[in-house]
């Protein structure tokens, strides 16, 4: 059986960006039925070492960062199609 794609969205509470950027991430991975695996900076130190400033972040499950920041349609989508056509 083959792992449902996903993604890794670092957020935190009280964040803006980070609400406004949820709603930007639900639409694009809609498109593609891929999930959204939310985690707070908070929940993991390692995490909040290398995103705290960064929020919000989507990253692939290999890792890599696809987007950060102002979260945006154009840098989401070609991304979330590559990783659902290779998932």
């Amino acid at each position: 059986m083959v792992d449902h794609p996903y993604v890794e969205f670092i957020t935190k509470e009280n964040c803006p960006l980070c609400e406004s950027g949820a709603e930007t991430l639900q639409r694009a991975t809609a498109k593609f039925n891929i999930d959204i695996r939310e985690i707070d900076i908070f929940d993991d130190d390692d995490i909040y070492d290398a995103f705290s400033t960064r929020v919000p972040v989507v990253r692939a499950p290999n890792g890599s960062v696809i987007d950060e920041g102002k979260l945006s349609q154009a840098k989401l989508t070609p991304a979330l199609l590559r990783l659902k056509v290779s998932g």
